[in-house]
């Protein structure tokens, strides 16, 4: 159901807001792993994978990090300059440790 989308992300925010990465996590790959309503969401689709890169960072995990960074960026393009620059600046501080 595409609707889903739309209860899933601000459930999985108001988990990472709430430092309930665990909880975060599961919520934002829930999205991730929807096959309906990509084409209808894909903003938040893509801003899924640079939620899970902010969780997994967080965790300290800086390999899922990266691949989920990277992720974003590759489905974000030049979407918007603003949250694809602050994924480019996270990706090279990881890269950079």
């Amino acid at each position: 159901m595409k609707f889903e989308t739309l209860f899933l992300n601000p459930l999985a925010i108001a988990f990472y807001r709430l430092r309930d990465l665990d909880e975060a996590k599961k919520g934002f790959e829930r999205i991730i792993n929807l096959t309906m309503g990509r084409l209808s969401y894909g903003d938040i689709y893509a801003k899924s994978f640079y939620m899970l890169g902010k969780v997994f960072e967080q965790k300290g995990w800086k390999n899922k990090a990266k691949e989920h960074y990277d992720k974003f960026l590759d489905l974000w393009k030049d979407a918007d300059p603003g949250i694809a620059e602050v994924a480019r600046k996270r990706l090279a501080g990881l890269k950079n440790h």
